[in-house]
């Protein structure tokens, strides 16, 4: 086994937290933890993992919502579009919805940066 090693020291108090070691080789670990043995640490909060590092991908699907000036007098807030991850077909769009669209387009511009509803665009990705 050539990978590296993770040395874990459970705490007295409380085993889900303790002391992460990530060691390179099966010796050097080893060593740690004859090291921990002999300076007094039970054997039972010692533990050592075969560790393997996975590469992490991260994907951002896009929301978009459509609204037309009257929704926004309104403050109606538009339900999320594609909540299901689907594709939906293209809708016939009348030629008299451009207008308004282009009023969106001053309004949005207009605002401060990186808001949206009074929310700060960070803030709605918060701990789960």
């Amino acid at each position: 086994m050539s990978g590296k090693v993770i040395v874990v020291v459970a705490d007295l108090d409380n085993a889900a937290h303790g002391e992460i070691n990530v060691m390179e080789s099966q010796e050097e670990a080893a060593q740690l933890v004859e090291t921990l043995i002999e300076s007094g640490y039970d054997q039972a909060r010692v533990r050592a993992f075969a560790a393997e590092e996975f590469n992490i991908r991260v994907y951002h699907r896009p929301v978009v919502a459509l609204t037309t000036a009257a929704d926004a007098d309104a403050g109606e807030e538009p339900e999320a579009a594609n909540a299901g991850g689907e594709v939906d077909q293209e809708e016939d769009v009348p030629a008299a919805s451009a207008k308004p669209a282009a009023s969106l387009l001053t309004m949005e511009a207009a605002s401060e940066p990186f808001m949206r509803n009074g929310l700060r665009f960070s803030a709605q990705f918060g701990p789960a």
